[in-house]
């Protein structure tokens, strides 16, 4: 037969075909899937990090406009004051004596000094006159400023006065006794920034300047994110940069505008946070590819192996058949069960496994990786939102803190609660104190006899509760609380704290309370709460302080503050001044179905790639059975005889296929000279000298076990390492001695050379196992005796590994060989664990079982056999936590 030549065209096995094209698709598919995965992670992060970047502005421009307006609202409170006033006019007046006026500048002082302790942004409060200067931490600047005045263009600056502008905002006192040093004065406060202003008396006159010194660590303490800020004024003046601005790395710059003096706010974040995320989604991506090709690379070669054995099978009948030896065999190979699958199926489910199974292992771990990822972005943004809004809410709780110890700390109030002079306590309080916020909370002043002398609001007496009478009493100058509920569930907290007399103290003067409403406290919080969120406030014992829903506040929380419990988990942090804790209880399954629904919006496209999938497979799996069934329609119509009418010479590319038609065509004309031909042959000795060939050759292949080998390797390194010279030598020349037996090609040897080999082996053995000994009992008479190579030493190899190192105790091996009656007699007893019933009869069955190809002890028993006969062989007996006996019978032949 004639068979057209394959020009420019390279054939490729079917193995390598169904991989090579598995591996593509699934690879097309893979990038496609990865590509708009990758694309809607990277939108996500981008998005939350815009969201993350603008509240952090937000809060920092909230907080640093609300600071510089409290500061200029305070420096017009106390410019126009009516206290402060007073205090200029008694200490100007000529004739007051040193004595009054030392208590009138220490009674002043000690007013700044409550001032001060209002805000935390103040590091000092300086009043300076043309004669003395007042200060609330007794910090005084040079007094060659004496006499100072603040230019009135600053007033356009809402009192402002830069860092490096104080020069030019200060007019220096008319004629110094030192102008160098007014100069050097000068120098010194252009290093500070600070809000200045002069103090005009009833009469209009200029009673001085008073200058409120900014704390420099304030922006750093108070601030959040300080570290990732740059503040700039109207005039784009650097004011303050962040620790870790740095503008020579790649930085992504975000800017607003702060209302109070038009300053600029540049927000710096550093690319390469959010790039590292992306960056690790990439090699996230690629590794998961890679892995997913692995997956199909080990698939479809073993897949395809186990769908292409039919086919393999065949062309090995084709290509044997004239020197097979039993056809009836050979036909039974290919007789299949009608509810197997055909070859078409199997195919279309190679295609699904090898290019469906990478596809949604590239799923699952991409979703498990980047949903983990948003998720603790998701969750430290969350974090840091409450940790804002727990310094907001420690912030307005110490506000009240600072309220009630400047009342109480206020020596005229205490001097008008002992009087009980109520019309003076209003005015101080009500009139000319209006700089303490009193028209924001409900201010409550009780005597030390718990009865109300003093209301900003309500006018009604009444007592304070007795418990929380008892608790103030006791609670020296820290904050005490009271929780209320009236009968509409509308609940109010009492703050409260003792008046200590100054001048006699520890004694108790009276008693200051500021009541919040039930909502005060959860609309500071409110407006911060997130999807999946809950935020409110326990005290110490873990009752509920505010909460947005009324309902809630006063019950005790049912498990521990800051656990884990079910889908939720508690964020929290101890309020300063007041034992309570803020708690954000925050719902991880609602963040998780945010990134579900992230994946589950493209699970469409997944869909459509498992229908292509599909098309594909059924395609190509109907392209890849046309030659197969043009060979088995061929088959078909085959008669005998007429295979000169039998032609396959089309080529399809694949090589086995091509292969298939070759051997095919080479058979049917091969068929008619063998269908008379008969083989004869013995069947018996073939089938001995098979068994007897392959027995050796598990024998020559179990002669040495690598374990065995790697370890006195290992063994004789340690020796080497230690410098155990003598007995690193030794053990070399035992080694060598056990191989030169065993690569000795002689099967029979005398009974003295296989024990001399098995001693060596069980002296190499004692050097890695220390908890056996071998008892040799001997007869003289069975030394030149004729013996099979290598039948003792498995026996006693059994006995160390399967018995010796099953137990930690001392094990004794009895190898005793003696002459009886002809016969020589070799028994290997141990007294190890042993073998369990089951265990023995198992043995005892495949020892007696011709068909089992195995090494060790059926290896000897079965070539025992196959040289002496029947009569000869190997017997085992154990007792399991006795031990174990093996007994061998061989002829005393010399």
């Amino acid at each position: 037969m004639m068979f057209r030549k394959m020009r420019g065209f390279q054939r490729i096995s079917f193995r390598n075909f169904l991989m090579l094209f598995s591996l593509s698709a699934m690879l097309i598919l893979l990038l496609l899937l990865s590509s708009v995965f990758f694309v809607k992670i990277k939108n996500f992060i981008e998005e939350k990090k815009q969201f993350v970047i603008s509240t952090r502005m937000n809060q920092i421009s909230y907080e640093l406009n609300t600071s510089l307006g409290n500061m200029y609202a305070m420096v017009n409170n106390l410019t126009t004051n009516g206290r402060i006033a007073d205090y200029m006019q008694q200490m100007g007046v000529p004739n007051t004596n040193v004595i009054t006026k030392y208590e009138l500048s220490m009674d002043f002082e000690k007013y700044l000094y409550n001032i001060r302790q209002e805000n935390e942004f103040i590091d000092s409060i300086v009043v300076i006159t043309s004669q003395n200067q007042f200060s609330s931490d007794h910090t005084y600047l040079d007094f060659d400023l004496n006499g100072i005045q603040v230019k009135s263009e600053l007033a356009k600056e809402h009192h402002l006065v830069l860092q490096g502008k104080a020069a030019a905002s200060i007019i220096p006192p008319s004629d110094p006794d030192h102008p160098k040093g007014v100069s050097r004065a000068l120098e010194e406060l252009n290093k500070r920034v600070f809000f200045a202003a002069n103090l005009i008396g009833k009469d209009g006159a200029n009673n001085g300047v008073i200058l409120i010194l900014l704390n420099p660590q304030y922006v750093k303490d108070a601030v959040p994110y300080n570290e990732n800020i740059m503040l700039f004024d109207a005039n784009r003046n650097l004011i303050f940069r962040g620790a870790e601005v740095n503008l020579s790395v790649g930085v992504e710059a975000h800017s607003t505008t702060i209302p109070f003096n038009n300053m600029q706010l540049v927000y710096v974040e550093r690319m390469d946070f959010y790039q590292q995320q992306l960056l690790f989604m990439a090699k996230l991506t690629a590794a998961t590819c890679l892995l997913a090709l692995l997956v199909a690379f080990v698939s479809s070669r073993v897949i395809s192996s186990k769908i292409l054995k039919p086919v393999y099978q065949v062309i090995q009948l084709f290509k044997t058949y004239e020197f097979a030896k039993d056809r009836c065999s050979d036909e039974r190979k290919f007789v299949t069960d009608k509810g197997r699958f055909n070859l078409r199926d199997r195919f279309l489910l190679y295609f699904i496994i090898t290019i469906l199974l990478p596809l949604v292992v590239y799923m699952v771990i991409f979703y498990w990786k980047s949903s983990n990822i948003v998720v603790d972005d998701l969750k430290k943004s969350h974090y840091s939102l409450f940790a804002k809004t727990a310094s907001y809410l420690e912030h307005d709780i110490n506000q009240k803190e600072v309220l009630m110890a400047r009342i109480s700390l206020d020596t005229a109030v205490q001097h008008e609660i002992l009087a009980k002079d109520i019309k003076t306590l209003e005015k101080e309080l009500l009139y000319e104190n209006h700089d303490l916020g009193l028209n924001r909370d409900v201010i409550r002043i009780y005597d030390r006899s718990n009865t109300l002398i003093f209301s900003n609001r309500y006018k009604q007496t009444g007592e304070l509760d007795l418990d929380f009478y008892n608790q103030m009493k006791g609670s020296g100058r820290k904050i005490s609380y009271h929780l209320t509920k009236d009968d509409f569930g509308n609940a109010s907290i009492v703050l409260g704290m003792p008046i200590i007399s100054l001048e006699k103290y520890p004694e108790i003067v009276g008693y200051v309370t500021v009541e919040l409403d039930s909502g005060y406290l959860s609309n500071l919080y409110g407006e911060f709460k997130q999807n999946g969120s809950e935020m409110f406030i326990v005290d110490k014992d873990s009752r509920i302080v505010s909460h947005p829903i009324a309902a809630q506040i006063g019950k005790v929380l049912d498990s521990p503050i800051g656990s884990y419990r079910g889908n939720y988990y508690d964020f929290a942090k101890e309020i300063g001044g007041v034992s309570w804790t803020f708690i954000s209880r925050y719902n991880e399954s609602d963040v998780e179905n945010q990134v579900i629904d992230l994946f589950l919006s493209n699970s469409y496209l997944f869909f459509l790639i498992f229908l292509l999938m599909l098309l594909f497979s059924f395609y190509m799996s109907q392209r890849m059975l046309k030659p197969l069934g043009r060979l088995n329609h061929m088959l078909n119509e085959y008669e005998l005889g007429e295979s000169h009418r039998i032609v396959l010479d089309r080529i399809s590319g694949i090589d086995e296929v091509d292969l298939l038609s070759r051997n095919f065509n080479q058979m049917v004309r091969r068929i008619d000279d063998l269908v008379v031909e008969t083989l004869v042959a013995d069947k018996e000795r073939v089938k001995l000298e098979y068994e007897k060939k392959e027995i050796q050759l598990i024998a020559l292949q179990s002669q040495i076990n690598p374990h065995f080998l790697y370890n006195t390797l290992d063994n004789l390194i340690y020796l080497v390492e230690s410098k155990e010279v003598d007995r690193a030598v030794e053990m070399i020349n035992s080694l060598s001695r056990l191989f030169r037996y065993i690569t000795n090609r002689e099967q029979m040897n005398r009974m003295k050379d296989e024990i001399m080999y098995a001693k060596t082996y069980i002296h190499i053995m004692s050097c890695r196992y220390d908890n056996f000994q071998c008892v040799w009992l001997m007869d003289d008479a069975i030394l030149e005796c004729g013996a099979l190579k290598l039948i003792l030493q498995p026996i006693i190899e059994n006995a160390i590994h399967h018995g010796a190192r099953q137990t930690r105790k001392q094990v004794t091996i009895e190898i005793s060989c003696m002459l009886q009656e002809g016969t020589i007699r070799i028994t290997v007893t141990d007294n190890a664990l042993g073998m369990r019933q089951e265990q023995l009869s198992e043995v005892r069955e495949q020892l007696a079982d011709p068909s089992v190809k195995k090494a060790g002890i059926y290896n000897v028993h079965a070539r025992i056999k196959l040289h002496f006969g029947e009569a000869y062989g190997l017997d085992i007996d154990s007792q399991y936590g006795e031990g174990t006996r093996v007994t061998i019978q061989l002829p005393a032949k010399y």
